[in-house]
């Protein structure tokens, strides 16, 4: 008896026939997720930071740093697939990307970044210096590992570099080796990664994982619109700020993505949460140290408390992916 019974479609369409052996069976782990936030609160609060900080404190650094702090919450997505295994990064490493204008021209524009270490241990003024910092060293062609890479990408012939690219991926990842000593960065993505493209007035928009990457999370930043909203039955108009999420299936699933991206839109409403870590705790919980993931480079430490449950008022926002 066959496993299902089939029968032979014998009328199907042109498209249908090439589709067929066109695609192979779908292997992306990808899942994606949307989330609108109101942020009359966090504006105003960005604008309290720039005045105290003095730096140019944006709504994509707020993400970072709420997305740093759930991070360091949850261990258990802060996580690398290695040999097959689900493995826990030690720290909380956020990547923000950074355009690089060429000339004025759209084609010759570069995309680079700056992994900023330990962000969940960072304010959100100390997350936009190191940004700051860094965007200036690449946009001067000071950053001598974005300018090696560059240099690499125009000598090398594309069918080799494909293979460099690869051969430095598992070095990295599967052998888990520092891989400084032959120019390249240690673990230059990080645990997640952030990109906006508000600034251009894209309202949303998903980006895909980079194949030199392990973080299971890239957030896009969609730009802040006047949005009509239901508030005490009635509709007024209210600022929103759209993000989108790109999950990797392999290491967060509908729950935990759900879970997250609830505590993030908590964070990024009432963003003084951000500043005080014992209001924070009383409204997401303690840490939750219950995982048995082994550890990537440390071992976990004894839990020492409960986890307490949190119950948030969020619309759901995981979906499958479109079709």
């Amino acid at each position: 008896m066959p496993n299902i019974e089939l029968t032979t479609f014998k009328h199907a369409s042109s498209f249908r026939r090439i589709a067929a052996v066109a695609w192979d069976e779908p292997r992306d782990p990808s899942i994606y997720g949307f989330l609108e936030i109101r942020c009359e609160r966090l504006q105003e609060w960005i604008d309290l930071k720039r005045r105290e900080t003095g730096q140019k404190i944006t709504v994509t650094h707020a993400v970072a740093r709420a997305l740093a702090i759930v991070l360091s919450k949850h261990r258990d997505v802060n996580a690398i697939v290695r040999w097959g295994q689900l493995q826990l990064r030690k720290d909380v490493d956020v990547f923000l990307q950074v355009a690089i204008p060429v000339d004025g021209s759209v084609g010759k524009a570069d995309l680079s970044g700056a992994c900023i270490r330990q962000a969940d241990k960072k304010d959100v003024g100390q997350i936009a210096e190191e940004l700051r910092a860094a965007s200036l060293k690449i946009r001067n062609n000071e950053d001598k590992d974005f300018e090696r890479t560059k240099s690499q990408a125009q000598m090398i012939p594309g069918f080799i570099f494909r293979w460099v690219l690869r051969f430095l991926r598992f070095l990295q990842f599967d052998l888990n080796i520092d891989t400084s000593f032959l120019g390249a960065p240690r673990d230059p993505f990080g645990s997640a990664m952030v990109t906006s493209l508000g600034m251009m007035g894209v309202r949303m928009a998903w980006a895909p994982f980079f194949p030199m990457s392990r973080a299971p999370i890239i957030v896009l930043v969609g730009a802040v619109e006047d949005q009509p909203v239901a508030e005490d039955g009635a509709v007024v108009v209210r600022k929103i700020l759209p993000l989108s999420g790109t999950f990797d299936h392999r290491i967060i699933d509908g729950f935990h993505a759900a879970t997250i991206s609830k505590e993030i839109k908590l964070l990024l409403e009432n963003p003084s949460m951000m500043e005080f870590e014992d209001e924070r705790d009383h409204m997401l919980g303690v840490v939750d140290e219950s995982t048995d993931m082994p550890t990537l480079g440390a071992d976990l430490e004894t839990a020492t408390a409960e986890i307490a449950p949190v119950e948030l008022e969020s619309e759901e926002i995981v979906q499958e992916p479109p079709a």
